[in-house]
């Protein structure tokens, strides 16, 4: 019987004590000493110790990377490892210690303190305090800030660089933690993927995250280091590798902003690339709606002579970007067809520019304070909201609050594609930003609000379709662009799932998944005339649009495909809330039927979710 990930408030590790002077732990892949000293406890009889390392000099300046290598455990033997439990990305050596698994980096050895936290010992630079980890929110994984020694050191080598001493290098992925990526011959361009869809590409000389800058190139970044060198790499032609740029293509004058995605205030203002720019007509919508709301729900706003937001105005009209006038000054807005003569414009923070999602979901979380500012227009004269601001959380937990089963990997999977998909682009501007606050205030309140016209009303609406002729389906990795599947974590509905696992069967199973649809919001419709034992027809109230979701069994690990000839001629009577009475036929006529399959998915690990994808 398959039992749901045991979640619990906290975690203690067990034997592990938290750092008492004079003791070092043992460093998988140090390097050898020429003193040792014991391992244990003060008072622990005197052992031979596993590693033995040297300690550097104090003018020694230390690498990142290398006193990373020194405390990474082997990820060849990584199956040696025992988790502490599910959720918490702990893990203990055969000897006792403690390791967390960091993202991009591998297995690290960590230490607890006195205060609970997880620091990385860098031991071999005892004059120096290592990092102390943070926790991923809703995931199994850890990040780390850099120091303010390692900052300096950043720092040092761009001083450095710009006087000509040394040249930006990429930031290499460690080994084991490009082990982990899909392969890099499922693209045609070699790009590969981690659980997250970041992107990387492999080089002669190792594996570099990049993504995508605001001219369509492959430009380094990182999740780690805010100030990531801007290089700018390319496809070696007729192969899946790739290089960096030419210095007179990458260099300083041609580069785009670093990983904080902070546009330049001379850049121009970007635009959807070609075949992605939104729907006229859908973006004058949002804009439109969102301007209505925000006047009803703010009647007697008024410009606030001391609000910060006039700071971010100068005194003579840029030449480069899009700008409105209040009392003298000029703002710089987000881009929107200003011709228009719109209502409704962003004001802009003049240190930052909402332009990419990962910079644009670390503003909301770690400095809310420099998201745009909305500024309507009334009687002539614009009234910026100063009380009100667009995002009151980052997306990632709008998804998460409002649909609570959903795992953390389809959280972070569907933020990612709402932001791309609200303006048809990877930059986003105006019209995007809109229809994402529309989005998040019919989530909030569905009674009250109308839903946007769009598919980004409903996550089951923005799964990417598989295509082909194939009679069955292998399920879908959740890598590479768009929405491929939705997953539902076990964990967060323990009893729906209990009683499925004491007897699970077909039956069960399609009566686990009519419960979560019901708690999360959607109408089933219980007709026996065209549904099979293993289907479900479902719709949500507001959203024209039915649901049909099959659960096969998984055969060779492959699912049957939908018959829709049954449901496009069908007769069996559907009523959204948005439209008349209508048969299934129409709905299929009009486009209006998604067709998805489910079931049930153990991973290596051994955890099971629950997914959906769509099939046509």
């Amino acid at each position: 019987m398959v039992k749901p990930p045991k979640r619990v408030a906290g975690v203690t590790a067990p034997g592990i004590h938290p750092n008492i002077a004079g003791t070092s732990p043992s460093l998988p892949g140090a390097p050898q000493a020429t003193t040792t000293f014991s391992a244990g406890l003060p008072d622990a009889p005197l052992r031979q110790p596993s590693v033995e390392v040297n300690e550097m000099p104090a003018s020694h300046s230390p690498k990142v990377e290398s006193a990373l290598r020194s405390i990474t455990w082997p990820a060849d033997q990584a199956h040696q490892l025992q988790r502490l439990d599910p959720d918490s990305g702990l893990f203990t050596s055969p000897d006792g210690r403690l390791y967390a698994y960091v993202e991009n980096e591998g297995h690290l050895l960590v230490e607890i303190q006195h205060d609970g936290r997880y620091q990385i010992p860098f031991n071999s630079i005892p004059h120096l305090p290592g990092p102390f980890l943070i926790k991923t929110e809703r995931q199994s994984i850890w990040t780390f800030e850099r120091p303010n020694w390692l900052v300096h050191s950043s720092e040092n080598e761009r001083r450095n660089t710009a006087e000509g001493f040394t040249a930006e290098q990429p930031i290499y992925l460690a080994s084991d933690a490009a082990a982990l990526l899909s392969p890099s011959r499922q693209t045609p361009d070699g790009v590969r993927y981690d659980k997250h869809r970041n992107t990387y590409i492999d080089t002669a000389q190792g594996t570099v995250m990049v993504r995508k800058n605001a001219t369509g190139q492959y430009q380094q970044t990182s999740a780690t280091v805010r100030d990531a060198p801007a290089l700018l790499f390319e496809q070696i032609p007729g192969t899946r590798l790739w290089r960096r740029k030419p210095e007179e293509t990458g260099s300083a004058q041609h580069r785009l902003q670093p990983e904080q995605g902070k546009a330049s205030s001379d850049m121009p203002p970007a635009t959807p690339g070609p075949g992605k720019r939104p729907r006229r007509g859908e973006a004058t919508d949002a804009t439109q709606a969102l301007t209505e709301s925000l006047l009803t729900a703010n009647p007697d706003a008024i410009n606030l002579s001391f609000g910060l937001w006039r700071n971010w105005g100068q005194r003579v009209r840029p030449q480069l970007g899009q700008h409105i006038e209040i009392d003298g000054q000029y703002f710089r807005v987000m881009q929107q067809d200003l011709n228009l003569n719109p209502r409704l414009v962003y004001l802009q923070h003049p240190l930052f520019s909402p332009a990419l999602y990962d910079a644009f979901e670390y503003m909301l979380r770690d400095n809310p304070s420099l998201q745009p500012k909305w500024a309507i227009k009334r009687d002539h004269q614009w009234t910026v909201l100063d009380s009100v601001v667009p995002f009151e959380r980052p997306i990632t937990q709008y998804i998460s609050t409002t649909f609570k089963y959903f795992s953390d990997q389809s959280v972070n999977s569907l933020a990612r594609a709402m932001f791309n998909q609200a303006n048809r682009s990877e930059i986003i501007i105006a019209p995007g930003l809109a229809a994402l606050n529309q989005v998040f205030r019919y989530w909030a309140d569905r009674d009250r609000r109308r839903a946007p016209n769009r598919e980004l009303a409903d996550p089951l609406l923005m799964l990417r379709p598989l295509s082909g002729p194939e009679e069955t389906l292998a399920i879908p990795s959740s890598l590479g662009e768009g929405l491929m599947r939705l997953d539902f974590d076990p964990g967060r509905f323990s009893r729906h799932w209990n009683a499925y696992a004491m007897a699970p069967s077909a039956h069960s199973l399609r009566r686990l998944f009519s419960r979560l649809l019901e708690d999360d919001g959607y109408v089933l419709n219980h007709s026996t005339h065209t549904l099979a034992d293993n289907e479900l027809l479902f719709h949500r109230e507001k959203i024209d649009q039915v649901f049909v979701l099959k659960l096969p069994p998984l055969i060779n690990g492959r699912l049957q495909r939908f018959q829709s000839q049954r449901f496009e001629h069908s007769e069996v009577v559907v009523q959204t809330s948005s439209s008349e009475p209508a048969p299934l036929s129409a709905y299929s006529k009009d486009k209006k039927i998604s067709y998805l399959l489910g079931g049930t998915q153990t991973d290596v690990l051994g955890q099971t979710t629950l997914f959906i994808f769509k099939d046509r």
